[in-house]
């Protein structure tokens, strides 16, 4: 039972303290009488260390004090308990994470599909010619670049748990008709409502995790999530190969037509999984206790000022059932007027136009003369090595507290495979090595720079939303054009124009990141938080925080 006078806390019992550490707070300020800020500083190392030791009836350590209550007579203390804390994180993990892991590679593995049947027996099949395959490519980009930002909006309305499994039925039923698919006609069908059906689950996944999960946690997940679409990608070859030597001809149906089928099951068990398992927001997600959700509305203020976080104090956001929700165009407006927006909208759209050089390999083998089981395993390599690649850069960029080099660096490697590739350097030995660079370089950091941006740009939930989904439709326009233009069928196996080209985005994002680096690095911390003594400097630099502090309610241990 909780003591009179006090009230639980993520599984902690803090006592109300009427000392000079005690604070009250009518307008959604953060106030201290005392100790100051520099003195917090002081004693922040002392208090992490003393945080698993804290004893309830005694005053929490200094540093997680948030001064935080409507009502004058009592101060509540706010205090997230670590063990309690990991365990919500473990539980996100398998539900969240695990969802948009499977998802993603679910959707690389269809994506990916349409390149392996061609080189598999579909072109000769459906009798296609000329440049109608990339017209296949450009209708289902079309298809996603409606979608794109009207889902997105959507989902920051909806349940996600429902939301995005009924996507995943879509998309279930849609792949199994490709397996069905007898005419070029039918597959321009049926790409063009594929896109509109894949168009929300990528932004809206990545929109989601960056809604649980604090900053220094999304750098290594977000990499997660990107090595699964690598992987994805990687496994199309081998199961289309295993189809081709092993179901070719059963029952009447083409080894292409049966990987189509497989990837149709995956699809249907994983929508099942996310009924079930998929959260919502912290405010409404049925499986958590009263206790994780608290704890997961915090952690969310956790990010809202880089400024206070060294000092310790937890900011708690307005999110909630009675939390005022921004209109749409409010969002916009907001959106329109972040700086960082159309710096990573640029960066973004040229990294995408540049990895159209990823998606070739296994067309250039078959156009060298591989077989088509040869040609659909030479791309398995390459992914498991981007995958790998991509793993190291995320959980590097999360230890090392950096995202601008661990973009940078991968990115130099890339402009120097697509150097080589340009040039179409021989032995084939030769080639293949300098296009695994390009896709290391490339694909490894996609994720980063998308962790970037949804760190930077806004951590309001709509603007948020709309930003990433920006950002894809940014680079859903590049991939309505480029495979046309680019990357058309006919000049394979060389592709000059299309590495040449790709080769140029990969220095225009490099200035464009540099840019972005700067303003961060520089500009925007010319002007940080000096200590000082004064309650009402300290009440000043607190008020730059947007979010007002949620109160706490009491609740007994469970």
């Amino acid at each position: 039972m909780v003591p009179p006078g006090s009230s639980s806390v993520g599984g902690a019992t803090t006592t109300a303290s009427t000392s000079r550490h005690s604070a009250t707070n009518n307008n959604n300020e953060l106030l201290l009488a005392e100790p100051s800020l520099h003195h917090l500083q002081d004693h922040h190392i002392n208090s992490r260390q003393s945080n698993d030791n804290w004893l309830p009836g005694s005053d929490p350590p200094i540093m997680m004090q948030v001064m935080n209550n409507q009502d004058d007579s009592d101060g509540d203390n706010v205090y997230i308990d670590p063990k309690h804390e990991k365990r919500l994180i473990q539980r996100l993990d398998k539900r969240l994470l695990g969802f948009a892991m499977l998802g993603n590679m679910v959707k690389a593995l269809d994506n990916s599909n349409l390149g392996s049947a061609f080189i598999s027996g579909m072109e000769e099949e459906l009798h296609i010619t000329g440049l109608q395959y990339n017209w296949m490519s450009v209708i289902f980009m079309a298809g996603y670049l409606v979608m794109q930002i009207p889902s997105n909006m959507l989902l920051s309305r909806l349940r996600p748990s429902i939301y995005l499994p009924s996507l995943e039925l879509i998309w279930c039923v849609l792949t199994l008709a490709m397996a069905c698919v007898q005419s070029v006609n039918g597959v321009y069908v049926i790409r063009v409502l594929l896109g509109l059906a894949e168009a929300g689950f990528y932004p809206g996944i990545v929109f989601l995790i960056g809604t649980w999960y604090s900053k220094r946690e999304l750098g290594k997940r977000m990499a997660l999530l990107t090595i699964c679409g690598a992987l994805g990608t990687g496994s199309s070859g081998v199961i289309q190969a295993v189809m081709l030597t092993t179901m070719d001809g059963k029952l009447g149906i083409s080894g292409w037509r049966w990987m189509f089928v497989f990837d149709a099951c995956i699809t249907a068990v994983l929508a099942w999984f996310g009924r079930q398992y998929l959260p919502d927001y912290p405010h409404n997600t049925s499986w958590l206790s009263n206790k994780e959700r608290d704890i997961a509305i915090r952690r969310m203020g956790d990010d809202t000022s880089n400024k206070l976080h060294d000092s310790g104090l937890l900011v708690v956001p307005a999110t909630g059932p009675h939390s005022k929700h921004e209109s749409t165009s409010a969002s916009v407006r907001k959106l329109l007027r972040n700086k960082y927006l159309y710096l990573f909208v640029l960066g973004w759209a040229s990294l995408q136009l540049s990895l159209g050089a990823a998606h070739v390999l296994g067309i250039m083998a078959k156009k060298l003369g591989y077989d088509a089981v040869t040609a659909n395993l030479l791309t398995t390599p390459d992914m498991l090595i981007t995958m790998t690649a991509g793993l190291c850069n995320g959980f590097i960029s999360d230890r090392m507290r950096t995202r601008f080099w661990c973009i940078v660096c991968p990115a130099l490697l890339a402009f120097f495979g697509l150097g080589m590739l340009s040039s179409f350097v021989q032995p084939f030995g030769l080639l293949y090595a300098s296009y695994i660079c390009t896709h290391v370089g490339l694909g490894s950091i996609t994720s980063i720079m998308m962790t970037w941006a949804s760190e930077t740009i806004s951590r309001d939930i709509g603007v948020r939303a709309l930003a990433i989904a920006t950002m894809n439709t940014s680079a859903s326009i590049m991939w309505l054009w480029s495979p046309l233009v680019l990357w058309p069928v006919t000049d394979a196996p060389r592709y000059h124009r299309g590495f040449t080209t790709s080769a140029c985005c990969v220095v225009f994002f490099l200035m464009i990141v540099s840019i972005i680096g700067y303003n961060i690095h520089f500009k925007d911390r010319r002007s940080p938080i000096k200590p000082k003594n004064s309650s009402n400097n300290l009440r000043r630099q607190s008020s730059e925080i947007k979010e007002p502090l949620m109160s706490q309610r009491s609740y007994e241990e469970d």
